[in-house]
């Protein structure tokens, strides 16, 4: 009982990524199979939705049976890869991510998940823990231009990952001892450059570079920071995506069995 009562406490922190935060359900089931005890977690954007959704209860595979079921959604909505039309839209695959969320406080997770969003005025990165988990969660992962912002009190809520993409330093705030961050944001696990990109893989590379940037003060206080190579996987294989994640920690399995010893 000293030795469960003494352990390092140990803290999560998933990134922001869209589609490619799907590699973080694979990060989950590798530190499940390796027996990592995760304390707390904090996410932010697709981060904070598979933070908040493990937290409710969902392990790795129930997660991955979730991912599946909105993937193609998903995928419609944020890289255009198939039309719309009346497949869904991005209010309705948002109701329907909300009826699929079992608690409605932050109180009522079985783990503390702090979970970031930033302020459309003022471009502040706000960190939430507590209350009503919806409305911040729903702004959290606001990808502006595809959902609309979301009130919060007297404030306007978008996406995370353009203030805080990889909430590390909150978890030690709370009372994290170790912090494992998973960063789906490195550039050398991307699509490498070429000098004739197009404009679309262009800006796509740019909007990496600029959350890698934005990252990299929290990615360093980190403990240890797993990067899945994302390379080829294609936004509608939810499973690839799984498999990277997961393999991603299996690289690093004796740092992360470090941590816990």
């Amino acid at each position: 009982m000293n030795n469960v009562a003494h352990r390092n406490k140990m803290g999560l922190a998933l990134s922001s990524g869209g589609v490619l935060g799907y590699a973080h359900i694979g990060v989950l089931r590798a530190l499940e199979e390796l027996d990592v005890p995760v304390d707390m977690l904090s996410g932010a954007s697709m981060g904070a939705i598979v933070a908040v959704f493990r937290a409710a209860g969902m392990d790795a595979a129930a997660l991955e049976a979730l991912a599946l079921k909105y993937g193609v959604q998903v995928a419609a909505i944020l890289d255009g890869l198939v039309p719309l039309r009346r497949l869904t839209s991005p209010q309705r695959l948002r109701n329907s991510l909300r009826r699929e969320l079992p608690v409605t406080l932050f109180e009522a997770l079985e783990k503390p998940v702090c979970i970031a969003a930033t302020d459309l005025a003022t471009g502040e990165g706000l960190v939430f823990d507590s209350g009503d988990i919806w409305g911040p969660l729903a702004g959290s992962f606001s990808v502006p231009g595809v959902f609309r912002a979301v009130k919060v009190g007297d404030r306007y809520l978008a996406d995370g990952g353009m203030s805080l993409p990889v909430p590390v330093q909150e978890l030690y705030a709370r009372g994290a001892d170790r912090v494992i961050a998973v960063s789906l944001y490195d550039p050398v696990q991307g699509e490498p450059f070429q000098e004739h990109l197009g404009v679309a893989k262009l800006l796509e590379r740019s909007l990496n570079l600029i959350l890698h940037n934005v990252a990299r003060p929290e990615l360093e206080r980190a403990d240890l920071v797993i990067r899945p190579d994302l390379r080829g996987c294609s936004p509608q294989d939810v499973h690839g995506y799984v498999v990277r994640g997961y393999d991603a920690v299996m690289r690093q399995k004796a740092a992360v069995e470090a941590l816990i010893a």
